[in-house]
């Protein structure tokens, strides 16, 4: 008996580590899929796994808004078995930091991005999270009849500091109690934070770099050809987020005094991510401001180059910084 006592603790810790990464890759999803809604505080390891490896196309599917996975971890989705979604309560929260001077009135006020907000109930028990759009802006919802009190956290784990009367400099810790009840117009929680409070607020990191290009003899291909050779692709959780291209800066704007490609993506959650370079032939009758990329890529992705990948972690350490993705690569067909 003593000599099994091992593999039994080594096999509950497995499992229990199995369902944790399972959770963790269910949340990221349902993060990247539906960014303005709240993540649940708890998991259901059962269906985490089913989550994780769903498209976001199948988690949206009305179809499925009756089924147990989908009322626990997309309650704005869940129709409760009744084929239409389920009257639920909602909160809009702003979260804002305010001009001026600390110590002074607010006399303005500005979005503050990817701040954490928290949900909590009666029992002071955390149930949904999420991240403020860059307008500062969040949305909970399907939510039941209830009192609840809405958070915002600093990186450092404490509470923000708001000035939350119009003419007062008085602070106070960030909460607001906030009561939802049906067929009433959805309340807001208003977070006037006081000023310089972005930095400290962020929970995401940025992306940012510049991409040089050579051909295979090593000649540098030019800059301009550059920009509409190459779409660039985030993805999360096996979902692209977003695109972009190697925008095209002439010397006269860089602080290199040389021409540059740059590109970048901003407000990252802490995970996991692949940046990916797709070589395109876009014909110049397409080059143009705010492209579709996603058709440019299905209608003018080159086969016979492989894209590029570059895998990228945020960490909890890297919160409030700009992570260099800066790369040198060889175009295979370049000239």
């Amino acid at each position: 008996m003593l000599r099994l006592a091992p593999a039994l603790l080594l096999l509950a810790t497995a499992a229990c580590n199995s369902g944790d990464d399972a959770c963790e890759a269910a949340t990221a999803k349902i993060e990247t899929c539906f960014p303005d809604q709240a993540t649940v505080a708890t998991c259901d390891p059962d269906s985490a796994e089913q989550i994780a490896s769903s498209s976001c196309e199948e988690l949206a599917d009305p179809s499925k808004a009756d089924d147990p996975f989908t009322c626990f971890w997309m309650p704005w989705l869940c129709t409760g078995g009744g084929g239409t979604t389920t009257e639920r309560g909602t909160i809009e929260v702003a979260v804002e930091e305010c001009g001026g001077q600390r110590g002074d009135l607010c006399p303005y006020v500005t979005g503050t991005s990817c701040a954490l907000v928290t949900l909590h109930d009666a029992s002071n028990a955390e149930v949904a999270r999420g991240f403020t759009s860059a307008g500062g802006r969040f949305t909970f919802s399907g939510l039941a009849d209830g009192k609840f009190t809405v958070k915002i956290h600093d990186r450092d784990g404490t509470l923000a500091t708001m000035q939350p009367y119009d003419f007062s400099a008085r602070e106070e810790p960030a909460k607001l109690k906030v009561d939802v009840a049906r067929g009433e117009d959805a309340p807001w929680a208003r977070f006037p934070l006081v000023p310089d409070s972005q930095e400290g607020i962020t929970q995401c990191a940025d992306l940012a770099g510049g991409l040089t290009v050579k051909s295979p003899s090593g000649a540098l291909v030019d800059r301009h050809e550059v920009e509409w050779d190459w779409v660039v692709e985030l993805e999360r959780a096996g979902e692209v987020i977003e695109r972009t291209r190697p925008l095209f800066i002439h010397h006269e704007a860089t602080e290199s005094g040389q021409d540059e490609n740059v590109l970048g993506f901003r407000t990252l959650v802490v995970g996991e991510y692949t940046v990916r370079l797709v070589r395109v032939d876009v014909p110049a009758s397409r080059q143009r401001p705010n492209p579709d990329y996603a058709q440019l890529v299905r209608l003018y992705a080159v086969d016979e180059v492989d894209p590029l990948e570059l895998t990228v972690k945020v960490t909890s350490a890297q919160r409030g910084k700009i992570l260099s993705i800066s790369q040198t690569i060889v175009d295979p067909i370049a000239e």
